[in-house]
């Protein structure tokens, strides 16, 4: 039996669906069209997608949706109550504003974040589970599941998988990585070095590991480095004292999306959350420390021993 691998763009990312001692190259291909049919569905950046109609309408306009992304929905919220606002899915005006400062090299006026952060209220959502319809209580709100989609794309493909008969596999979504079957070692990314160049590995077998870091976008504005994941509480990028955390756990939705949150709230606030939902961390700190949550440390294998 073979290995069939198969890499392709989707989800503003590149992924790669790995499935060993199988032959059957129909079962990545079916994984490849469900990630690629939930970006088209999910998509900010495509006008046609259902995420894109959904955020055009007026505040109190309901509409029904497909049940991926009412599930999604429904799970953003529920990350939002557990982290008091840290993962915020309406916080697509903040968001868009930031692109656009990076893009640019332009900073926000205090006019435009202050407009932007009156319409960031994950509470705002409502919904009809009868019916999967959902509206957004005020005209201008917007809601950017880039925090929390590809997370909910592994899920569902190592399910996917599962049902397939896939004994091992690897599914790496732009670093949300799910390991199914015997052990394998991902590596995670050293945030303070090129791209590619790992930090430490993590030891993963039927569990998934998911990374938010600051170095993944960013640009120097007013000589000083402003990166994308942005506080919705403060409306500016998060300044927690964070380069990196790296979460681990059984559900990779929920890790997506608390893995922005603990980056936002830093490891003395993140932990608690963590500890109360079984999952475990790597942080890594801008004074170069490697924080590993107990329960982690024998899986976690440290390469290089960061500087103070």
């Amino acid at each position: 039996m073979s290995t069939v691998q198969t890499m392709f763009p989707a989800l503003g990312t590149v992924n790669t669906i790995t499935l060993y001692d199988t032959a059957h190259k129909s079962v990545a291909d079916d994984a490849r069209s469900f990630v690629c049919e939930l970006d088209r569905k999910l998509s900010v950046f495509r006008p046609d997608s259902e995420l894109s109609r959904f955020n055009a309408l007026r505040g109190g306009e309901w509409m029904s949706v497909s049940e991926d992304t009412f599930v999604i929905f429904r799970e953003s919220i529920l990350c939002g109550k557990l982290t008091n606002g840290a993962f915020d899915v309406t916080a697509g005006p903040l968001s868009a504003l930031w692109r656009e400062a990076i893009r640019t090299c332009r900073l926000p006026s205090t006019a435009e974040l202050q407009r932007a952060k009156r319409l960031v209220d994950y509470r705002d959502l409502r919904f009809n589970d009868t019916k999967k319809r959902v509206c957004l209580r005020k005209s201008g709100q917007s809601v950017d599941f880039g925090g929390i989609a590809k997370g909910y794309a592994a899920d569902k493909v190592v399910e996917q998988l599962q049902c397939s008969g896939v004994q091992n596999a690897v599914v790496n979504l732009g670093g949300t990585v799910g390991v199914l079957g015997r052990p394998q070692r991902v590596g995670i990314q050293d945030p303070s070095r090129p791209t590619g160049a790992p930090l430490g590995a993590l030891t993963l077998q039927n569990e998934f590991a998911v990374t938010s870091g600051s170095y993944e976008r960013g640009a120097v504005i007013d000589g000083k480095r402003r990166h994308h994941i942005i506080d919705p509480r403060t409306g500016l990028p998060s300044e927690s004292g964070l380069l990196s955390v790296t979460l681990v756990g059984q559900c990779a939705t929920e890790l997506d999306a608390l893995a922005t949150a603990a980056f936002i709230l830093g490891a003395e606030d993140a932990v608690p959350i963590l500890r109360s939902r079984g999952i475990e961390a790597v942080f890594v700190t801008e004074t170069g420390e490697v924080l590993v949550t107990p329960d982690l440390q024998s899986n976690f294998q440290l390469f290089q021993q960061k500087g103070a």
